[in-house]
């Protein structure tokens, strides 16, 4: 991915625009995918981490927030397959400041928000 497009991804980060997005496509997207924003927002706020690298986080955030990318979100079956492929390849990049600490925050997290969508 070209650093431009990382940028152009980036502005788009927001962590309110991101809460409601995600409560938006529970039930649409996979618990995997939630799983990887949840990581690469714990990511995003870790200061250890070189901007440069935390701002591949906020990118493949900010394209999952944006409703209008490659592949429209409203398409059934594929409108989320651009987004997943974006937060994967920045997962992947993010391995090794995964911990099992970490990823245990990531799956607490989204268990509360799904325990939380379901009893609204």
């Amino acid at each position: 991915m070209k650093k431009s497009d990382i940028l152009k991804y980036r502005k788009y980060y927001d962590e309110n625009r991101l809460s409601e997005k995600i409560f938006s496509v529970i039930g649409k997207v996979g618990s995997g995918a939630l799983y990887y924003v949840f990581l690469l927002l714990l990511l995003v706020s870790d200061k250890k981490i070189p901007t440069k690298v935390r701002l591949v986080f906020m990118a493949a955030l900010g394209y999952f927030i944006l409703p209008s990318d490659i592949i429209a979100d409203i398409l059934p079956g594929l409108g989320f397959t651009d987004d997943i492929a974006f937060l994967t390849y920045a997962v992947n990049s993010a391995s090794r400041y995964i911990t099992p600490e970490l990823k245990e925050k990531a799956r607490e997290k989204m268990n509360r928000v799904i325990n939380k969508s379901e009893t609204e």
